[in-house]
């Protein structure tokens, strides 16, 4: 899946899970399945030994803090945690294995269409056939049922991510196999300079607990409608927790809320604030905060563009005390979410030795 939008949601991108066979034993499945974990870290390995020393130099190996499981007849293959993790910790780092642009030059969209399914398939074809037969693996979501046959494009499709501003979009092989929940514990961040994409925890995760990232919407949607969205896009019921509770406590309320204040604040700050507006909409803030924390979403990659604006608002008012207060939650919340040393958490450090407050 291709993930876009500025909004909170839009973050987390997307991923997905393979079914293995109904015909295996338990113990063989097993067997496979860390087969499968091994294979795709050779292979991501093998990705990272091709780079420049200065890239190999960053990289941190994760691969005994996580491990493949069969997580049921529906999600299929998904990763769980060996080791707990703090929120913010990085779980994983990986290359692409396939990367392909986003869009293409050409005449008509059928057209275009078809440049970019032979663009999957000579990328496919280049691959040695220990890589295929792990891409092949994949879900897709739109070819997974029994009398239609899996293709390179069908699982391109369901499982690329679009990476930041760069003109390609890529393919990876182990962190597609995260599934999903409406109430992640992961996010997932694409470092330029990596050139990889990077696994935070956004929450605490204790041992044996399936890591779970979200596909989407980019939307705060009650659960008709994200379960709506889901079903369209890949083909599946949601049955997550927050699915589960529906409205029973407030959830869908909950997210509706959540949605509308993000809409106000965006148009607030976008046209600026007008000093009578500031004290309503720094409530605002505050609301969405918390309603966000309460429903289970207030990891870093949710937070962190709300307070933004929070820091925005005081500091066109002149409020340098709060503007540093937000301007230090967003700065938790970026390192949570991208890592300590990436260029925004710099960034912001620079901002913040700029100020000079009194307590």
């Amino acid at each position: 899946m291709t993930n876009n939008g500025n909004d909170p949601f839009a973050c987390f991108g997307s991923s997905s899970s393979s079914s293995g066979s109904d015909d295996d034993t338990d113990d063989t499945r097993k067997v496979e399945m860390v087969d499968d974990l091994k294979e795709a870290h050779r292979l991501r390995d093998k990705s990272n030994s091709e780079r420049p020393s200065a890239l190999r130099d960053k990289l941190h190996d994760h691969q005994d803090s996580f491990e493949m499981f069969d997580a049921g007849p529906l999600a299929g293959k998904g990763l769980r945690a060996k080791v707990a993790y703090k929120c913010g910790d990085e779980i994983m780092r990986e290359h692409a294995v396939m990367r392909i642009p986003n869009s293409q030059q050409a005449s008509s969209q059928e057209s275009a269409e078809l440049m970019h399914s032979d663009a999957v398939q000579r990328a496919y074809n280049s691959m040695h056939e220990t890589t295929q037969r792990y891409f092949m693996a994949l879900s897709s979501s739109n070819e997974d049922g029994v009398d239609v046959a899996k293709t390179p494009q069908g699982i391109y499709s369901t499982n690329a991510f679009r990476l930041g501003n760069d003109p390609k979009g890529g393919l990876f092989l182990t962190i597609a196999r995260i599934n999903h929940s409406c109430r992640p514990n992961v996010s997932h961040f694409w470092s330029p300079g990596l050139q990889q994409k990077l696994i935070f925890a956004s929450r605490d995760i204790n041992v044996g607990e399936e890591l779970l990232t979200i596909y989407g919407p980019n939307e705060c949607m009650d659960t008709e409608g994200r379960r709506g969205y889901l079903n369209e896009r890949f083909s599946f019921n949601c049955n997550c927790e927050m699915c589960r509770e529906g409205n029973a406590n407030g959830g869908d309320d909950r997210m509706l809320e959540i949605q509308s204040l993000q809409e106000d604040i965006s148009l607030r700050t976008s046209g600026g604030v007008k000093s009578k507006s500031i004290g309503s909409a720094l409530d605002d803030i505050k609301r969405c905060i918390t309603l966000m924390k309460e429903q289970g979403i207030g990891g870093g990659a949710f937070t962190k563009s709300i307070y933004h604006h929070g820091y925005d608002i005081c500091l066109a008012a002149g409020d340098d005390r709060g503007a540093w207060s937000y301007l230090n939650s967003e700065l938790t919340a970026v390192r949570n979410s991208e890592g300590i040393d990436s260029p925004k958490a710099i960034e912001i450090e620079q901002v913040l030795n700029h100020f000079h407050i009194e307590f």
